[in-house]
């Protein structure tokens, strides 16, 4: 199974239901013994999730990337919101733009959720 989650919102109460959402998700996998890819595409509004600065999850989002959650972030929103990479999480990658890479995903056959 491969799935990619969207979060576009800044919202703390968005970003706290899509980190719960992939710990479940997880451990429904791992419950099963089954495997599962599962990367997040973050852009727009939701970008601090990805950074160091003031950002209440990066604890927990570093605790999901070590489970194999890959963390993704769209360099449109970077360049646009004129952010410094260094202030980004270690293990983000970027991406040129997000939206053409969750397209390219579901051609893929990717399952997709937005939150």
């Amino acid at each position: 199974m491969q799935v990619i989650f969207q979060i576009t919102a800044a919202a703390p109460e968005a970003q706290k239901a899509l980190l719960g959402q992939l710990h479940n998700l997880l451990q429904y996998y791992h419950d099963r013994q089954s495997r599962i890819t599962v990367e997040v595409a973050v852009h727009g509004d939701a970008y601090p999730l990805l950074f160091t600065a003031d950002n209440p999850f990066a604890g927990k989002v570093e605790e999901l990337h070590a489970r194999s959650v890959s963390w993704l972030i769209c360099q449109n929103t970077i360049n646009g919101r004129q952010l410094k990479m260094d202030q980004l999480l270690p293990f983000v990658e970027v991406v040129p733009a997000a939206v053409a890479h969750l397209v390219e995903r579901q051609a893929e056959g990717w399952a997709y959720i937005r939150c």
